[in-house]
């Protein structure tokens, strides 16, 4: 033990009182050889020569064995700290029994112990903690024991459900406590929590808990991983008032971070405080804070659960009992829907000293709406297997033991439904194939791959069909294979119908080479053998480019790899049965990519062996194209009528402040130079349409400013369809927006729509359009940006390969946008 630093042995003869210590034993003690049991009583520190006498007396009586820690007092004067673990031993080679020790010197932990609680002292810190969460296992520092009431000579001990430091919550806080620490441990960070402690003496305490949850979270329960944290006493730090208040703020800064809702209810039974999780439960309710409970509930839900719900909260309130509620479903009386909660009240002092109540819940109702939509899923799976003539079954991979549905006892041709499936099984998969079929099963549930494979099964009375079974493993909770579920369906038809084709394959060929899709034929390994003449033409290929390389090397994928290597990992999949469909984007002549739908099919043989791929697609590129311009013209029309809606409203203004006089004829004129603009934006099909025009057309609607506040110039420019509708887009929202919020929503402010044609610093053509605003309210930048703002910055840029700079100067607001001509005259 010598070569272990701070630690010695003795041996003492008993009969003969003579001991031997170690090297280090003599160093730790200052003596030259050892010293006998009066010696060592000598050497003990007065304070505790007794008890140690008395302990080693105690020991020499009952034998076994006994550790203890005592000081001692070296020749030089120095003290020093030991703890020993001695040993009697009765059976001796010389007969006599001896007493054999360890000794470790602590005079350095204990120094350090005693500087670190001098600093405490000074800065408060009661001790420190780690809690694993998992296990419900906190450690705590030595202070931190003592104070738990869980101390012990030496080591750190374990405290496995927590719950001392729970008890030693001041019963006031205990609720506020428990859900501040459950909102902590379910978001990873730093967290400050503030609560009031009774110490062992019924002494109350404030102290600040300061920690650190770490990450992972657990995707089951939502926790972290574990948590460590500093308990300081701040009870002389700050008046008892002020720590409460600390508390309190503490408390509801976590609770807003929570997955779960929470709001606190006064002594007057008024709402007093909601989390941000909780907002969402009252929508609607306004106002709601200050407002009696019992009132707000009458109005969310029906008279019997409100009623029930606020005489708990009473209750609560009188007696200081918690109640937990059992998970409900209700409909609301406000807003009619059907919404589920689990939730709790506790009673808890609120901020103004007096009681009040906590409710804390916990929306349920997307899970019970996803419980009640799983079982009717599963109601409709079973019609389903009705309709489809399917049966289903689970294997219990640990027990061997299968489960049939009677579908699958009526399709193997069996009416009673008590007999063993497994024997069914045996005897129904015919001999050639049954080998495969297990060597299938066994790789689905080696590989975690999908089970899915093609047998001949023998039916009772002699005849043979052709099956499909599939199936997919199901994993326990730790990510063990516990089960495989799957189906089987009869396909005798199916497989007819390939032997035909099979026997016409001449005439199928005759046939593929004319239709209007994409044809090929692969071996296994992705060799492609053969390719109808569509495919060839579209992409202008020969048969010699293409057949005998591999499927992804031929020019329709080869263009770009991570398409090929898709194509390749589909191939094999393709070549262990499975049915691989997905839209694809291919290479055509000259480069051109088109969008088809892709499948890739196995073929099998009369025996079910799977021979051969079949390639197949259909060029989906128009119609792509045109669902994509179609969900653009939906989003521009619903914009563009809000807009339409909202010019009316501001022409309407606009016209009734010079009198209502000649209101409607005005306001009618209005509205038709809005509906030309319109006119003139649908039929920018046109060959051209004049700049100048598109401009006035947007401005119509602001006709009678025109040339007063509105002030227009530029040189005539003749514009493309798509350019007509990129730049009158953009006119159009900078109008409204001028009209809604800018230089054109007051009496006072004008408008410069100015345009020019130049070159830039590469001498290209370019068309340079200002609009720059003045006079008007304060600009300021918006929050969001919404569709129409989307339309001012994007749609001219990207349209017509132009530059956009849009500016919320606080004098006015300016858009500045340049494109090359040659852009306005391209049609897109």
């Amino acid at each position: 033990m010598d070569a272990f630093p701070e630690m010695a042995t003795f041996a003492w003869h008993v009969a003969s009182d003579s001991a031997t210590y170690s090297r280090r034993a003599l160093d730790l003690f200052g003596l030259d050889q050892a010293p006998d049991l009066d010696g060592f009583f000598d050497c003990l520190h007065p304070a505790d020569r007794l008890r140690v006498e008395g302990e080693a007396t105690s020991f020499l009586e009952r034998g076994g064995s006994m550790s203890h820690e005592y000081r001692i007092v070296r020749p030089d004067g120095e003290v020093r700290h030991v703890f020993s673990h001695v040993t009697l031993n009765e059976q001796c080679q010389d007969g006599g029994p001896v007493v054999q020790g360890l000794m470790i010197d602590t005079t350095r932990e204990r120094r350090l112990e005693a500087a670190l609680s001098q600093s405490r002292a000074k800065t408060g810190i009661l001790g420190f903690y780690e809690f694993d969460v998992a296990s419900q296992t906190t450690q705590w520092s030595p202070e931190l024991r003592r104070l738990l009431g869980c101390d012990t000579l030496r080591g750190k001990t374990r405290d496995r459900s927590a719950t001392n430091a729970r008890q030693l919550v001041h019963p006031e806080d205990a609720a506020m406590f428990q859900m501040a620490m459950d909102a902590a441990l379910r978001r990873p960070g730093p967290y400050d929590l503030a609560f009031r402690i009774l110490d062992k003496d019924g002494a109350v305490r404030f102290v600040r808990d300061r920690g650190e949850a770490h990450a992972p979270l657990d995707p089951d329960t939502g926790m972290v991983a574990r948590a460590t944290g500093t308990l300081t006493d701040m009870t002389y730090a700050e008046g008892p008032i002020e720590a409460h208040e600390t508390a309190q703020d503490q408390f509801w800064s976590l609770i807003d971070t929570a997955p779960f809702g929470a709001y606190a209810v006064d002594a007057d039974f008024r709402i007093v405080r909601m989390s941000k999780g909780g907002m969402a439960a009252f929508a609607g309710i306004d106002p709601l804070l200050g407002r009696d409970l019992s009132e707000v509930l009458h109005i969310m839900w029906p008279e019997s659960f409100a009623s029930e719900a606020v005489a708990h909260f009473r209750r609560t309130l009188s007696t200081g009992e918690p109640y937990r509620a059992t998970p409900m479903v209700e409909r609301r009386s406000d807003n009619r829907g059907v919404e589920a909660y689990d939730w709790g009240i506790d009673r808890v002092r609120l901020a103004d000293g007096r009681f009040g109540v906590i409710c804390h819940f916990y929306d349920l109702t997307s899970r019970v709406h996803y419980e009640n939509e799983l079982r009717e899923k599963e109601r409709r799976l079973s019609l389903a297997y009705e309709a489809a003539d399917m049966g289903a079954w689970e294997l219990d991979l640990a027990s061997g033991a299968t489960h049939w549905t009677p579908q699958l006892f009526r399709i193997f041709g069996v009416d009673d439904p008590t007999q063993d499936p497994n024997t069914l099984w045996q005897r129904a998969v015919h001999p050639d194939d049954a080998e495969a079929v297990e060597r299938a099963l066994a790789a689905a549930i080696e590989d975690d791959m999908p089970f899915d494979v093609d047998f001949r099964a023998r039916m009772p009375d002699g005849e043979t069909r052709y099956m499909v079974s599939k199936g997919e493993l199901v994993r326990d909770d730790n990510g063990a294979p516990r089960v495989m579920i799957g189906v089987n369906y009869d396909v005798t038809t199916r497989k007819q119908a390939e032997l035909a084709v099979h026997d016409s394959e001449r005439r199928l060929r005759m046939i593929i080479d004319n239709t209007i899709a994409f044809v090929g034929v692969l071996t296994l390994d992705g060799i492609l053998t053969e390719a109808n003449q569509t495919a060839l033409v579209a992409g202008d290929l020969e048969r010699s480019q293409v057949l005998g390389k591999p499927f992804w090397e031929t020019p329709w994928w080869s263009y770009d790899p991570q398409i090929a290597e898709g194509l390749r990992k589909a191939v094999e999949r393709a070549a262990c049965g499975e049915v691989v469909r997905h839209d694809a984007v291919v290479q055509m002549a000259e480069g051109r990519l088109i969008t088809i739908d892709f499948m890739l099919a196995p073929i099998r043989d009369a025996d079910g062996h799977i021979q051969m791929l079949v390639a197949s697609g259909f060029d989906i590129s128009e119609r792509e194209e045109a669902r994509t311009h179609v969900q653009s013209l939906m989003g521009e029309i619903n914009h563009r009528t809000k807009n339409i809606l909202t010019l009316v409203q501001i022409v309407a203004r606009q016209t009734a402040r010079n009198g209502a006089a000649d209101f409607l004829e005005r306001f009618e004129k209005r509205i038709s130079a809005l509906a030309a603009a319109q006119d003139l934006l649908v039929s920018s099909t046109s060959d051209h349409a004049d700049l100048n025009d598109l401009a006035h057309a947007q401005l119509a609607h602001f006709e009678d400013m025109i040339g007063k506040r509105l002030h227009l110039s530029g040189p005539a420019v003749k514009l493309a369809p798509n350019a007509a509708q990129a730049i009158g887009m953009a006119l159009h929202e900078l109008a409204t927006n001028a009209g809604k919020y800018g230089a054109l929503s007051t009496g006072k402010g004008e408008v410069d729509l100015k345009w020019s044609l130049g070159r830039n610093d590469e001498g290209q053509r370019i068309l340079r359009i200002d609009w720059q605003e003045r006079g008007g309210p304060p600009v300021s930048a918006p929050e969001r940006r919404g569709f129409g703002s989307t339309l001012i910055d994007q749609m001219a840029r990207t349209s017509l390969d132009g530059d956009v700079t849009l500016d919320y100067a606080p004098a006015g607001l300016e858009w500045h946008f340049t494109c090359p001509v040659e852009s306005l005259l391209l049609r897109r």
